[in-house]
């Protein structure tokens, strides 16, 4: 960790901010930062490792960069990667904009006394006015060539930034005291970092010019067929056709018109990465993503046919219950099972206790002290804008038990992309009876629910705990590794910010290629808030019964999975049975079951060793040829197709 990995991490973190928001929601040519194994920081490392790294050590050897210093860059884009597109900055700007514009429609009476955009906390959006010129320009362009008015958006940004420092704060704090539970006493196997390690090992020693993996002639294997594979799938670019081969499996086009068609699977493409990351983790965890995949959609199907007043489809009120009382319940039992480290840490915090953190990327009295402190400052900002204490502290509450479960999601299941098909307004207002949210209060969750948990997909909570799991390569300096992150998310936020006012001001943010994130997201909010305000206690719906089966259902297997080895379904399966992602991975998760199952069976240990070597090749130049599409699409302003 030195200063140059610092400031050459900072310089890629500003590069990549300002081309995420033209490339990823304003053109379409795809995104770099939409999950927790972010496609710039897989173009950033190999860029460093294979490309400079090679041209410093044929000028001098010692010169080169060590794991250290790609291991600080790859943590600084990770967090950064939160911040311009799909984590937040895809949706942000539109909603403080989106309301006084979409308010001029005649059927939208949000600005009319009692309206949820009259009610909304003028801090917090760009103008309480429809007639805004310059919610207008956002959305339709500067006709005369005028610049962003950064007059207005000052106000609206800085308030959101505040609650983004209270909110990153505990996030990053609470990582930091679950580290050591989670490394050194669970031992997950953090697949998304142990990708970025493994390949960077032996960066800057040795006679070799590439890193130690490109030694090994499995890894190699892995890099040669996982490129020619894309090679093939993108020939027909070549003469003439407009995109690459897809892995299109059509089963929902298949059982449509069957009875079958209710257990709503969607068509979809096979995400070869997938299949590495489903190899990586333990059989156990890879079996149950896909086993409680279908069995969901059994549940589907029989909700169905019982004509039961939940069902629904993937995006239905059965599966939004049972999804959001299963996240309730695997935080409250990972919290549990941690019960003595948590205890340790706050006595220590207290000074009391005698836990060793010298080997902690952040001290526990830091983190303790910083946590409770940086939920202080959430609670202080949800109140001073409106919302009432208590809703407060159960937004807070659902926002965290996302986090931890996604969190433990990629740590342990490899499962670099997730989305709920809850909500946090539609959770809360429904457990209060609808007795609770202010029209402030309804507004805010809705904005941030549309941010942070059913739009973001790439969520910071993932990105710390596999920051701090990579914080042993760095030895005594680890305690920098925060502040580094820290840096580079406030240099994101202030370039991302430049370059997505800047295009939508230029061309309009309405002609984005990303309809929803523009126009469908903030319309859904500020509607949803809306009948929030004039239905009362009816817009509140609490379905029970799957409600309870997710709770209960968690907890039987939290209890089997901790009292008996020989359980076969891990619980984490059921964290993700339902979802937009969960329709995308659970084949290829059940592919890269069926193969190490295979090899633990009939080749055994040594080839199973050699066969994650294989994997990790196929991951790394997955990602990296999806990722020079991308750039070579932007560089070209979308004349070339994507490969």
């Amino acid at each position: 960790m030195t200063w140059r990995a610092f400031l050459i991490g900072l310089a890629l973190v500003v590069g990549i901010s300002l081309i995420d928001p033209y490339a990823s929601f304003a053109q379409g040519y795809g995104w770099l930062n939409t999950n927790a194994f972010p496609t710039s920081a897989v173009l950033a490392l190999v860029l460093l490792a294979l490309v400079v790294n090679v041209l410093v050590k044929l000028v001098r050897r010692r010169w080169a960069f060590s794991q250290a210093e790609l291991m600080l860059v790859w943590c600084m884009i990770i967090a950064a990667a939160v911040i311009p597109s799909c984590g937040f900055g895809r949706f942000w700007y539109s909603l403080i904009a989106g309301g006084p514009y979409l308010a001029r429609r005649p059927d939208f009476t949000w600005d009319q006394p009692g309206g949820s955009l009259a009610e909304a906390p003028d801090r917090l959006v760009l103008s309480r006015d429809p007639r805004s010129v310059a919610a207008e320009r956002y959305f339709e362009g500067n006709p005369d060539g005028v610049g962003v008015p950064w007059d207005q958006w000052v106000r609206p940004l800085a308030w959101w930034g505040l609650f983004l420092l209270f909110l990153y704060l505990s996030v990053f704090f609470l990582c930091a005291i679950l580290r050591r539970q989670w490394v050194e006493v669970e031992r997950l196997m953090f697949p998304l970092a142990r990708v970025p390690l493994e390949f960077s090992e032996g960066s800057a020693g040795g006679a070799n010019l590439l890193p130690t993996a490109f030694t090994n002639n499995t890894f190699l294997t892995g890099v040669m067929a996982t490129a020619a594979f894309r090679l093939l799938r993108a020939m027909p670019l070549f003469f003439g056709a407009p995109s690459a081969v897809p892995l299109n499996i059509p089963i929902a086009d298949v059982l449509h018109g069957t009875s079958l068609q209710f257990m709503y699977f969607e068509n979809f493409n096979v995400w070869v990465s997938v299949i590495g990351f489903a190899f990586l983790v333990p059989a156990d965890v890879s079996l149950s993503v896909w086993f409680f995949f279908l069995f969901s959609r059994f549940q589907l199907l029989a909700a169905h046919r019982l004509a039961l007043p939940e069902a629904g489809n993937t995006y239905g009120p059965m599966m939004q219950w049972q999804q959001v009382g299963a996240y309730i319940a695997f935080t409250a039992g990972a919290l549990f099972m941690a019960r003595r480290h948590l205890g340790a840490v706050a006595l220590k915090a207290f000074g009391r206790g005698n836990a060793d953190d010298s080997d902690e990327p952040v001290s526990y009295a830091m983190a303790f002290w910083g946590f409770w402190l940086a939920i202080a400052g959430c609670l202080w900002w949800y109140v001073h804008n409106g919302m009432s204490p208590a809703m407060a502290l159960l937004i807070l509450l659902l926002l965290f038990s996302w986090f931890v479960s996604y969190a433990r999601m990629v740590a342990q299941g490899g499962l670099y992309a997730g989305r709920t098909v809850w909500s946090l307004q539609g959770v809360a207002n429904g457990l209060t009876g609808g007795r609770m949210f202010s029209p402030q209060g309804a507004l805010i969750a809705h904005m941030q629910s549309a941010m942070l948990v059913t739009g973001g997909t790439t969520v910071l909570a993932p990105m710390a705990i596999n920051a701090f799991r990579i914080s042993d390569v760095f030895g005594r300096r680890k305690r920098w590794l925060l502040p580094a992150m820290l840096v580079a998310m406030a240099v994101a936020a202030v370039c991302a910010s430049y370059s997505t006012l800047s295009h939508a001001y230029s061309v309009g943010a309405a002609n984005f290629g990303d309809a929803w994130g523009q126009m469908t997201i903030p319309q859904g909010a500020f509607q949803g808030t809306q009948r929030f305000m004039t239905q009362g206690r009816q817009a509140a719906t609490v379905h029970l019964r799957p409600f309870l089966m997710g709770i209960f259902g968690m907890g039987f297997l939290m209890f089997m999975r901790a009292r008996f080895y020989w359980w076969p379904i891990h619980s984490l399966g059921l964290l993700c049975a339902s979802s937009w992602h969960a329709h995308r991975m659970w084949f290829p998760f059940l592919l890269g079951w069926l193969t190490k199952v295979s090899i633990m069976k009939f080749a055994g240990g040594r080839m199973l060793r050699r066969a994650r070597s294989f994997f990790i090749g196929l991951i790394v130049v997955d990602m990296l040829v999806s990722g020079l599409s991308i750039m070579v699409r932007a560089a070209t302003g979308g004349a070339v197709p994507g490969f």
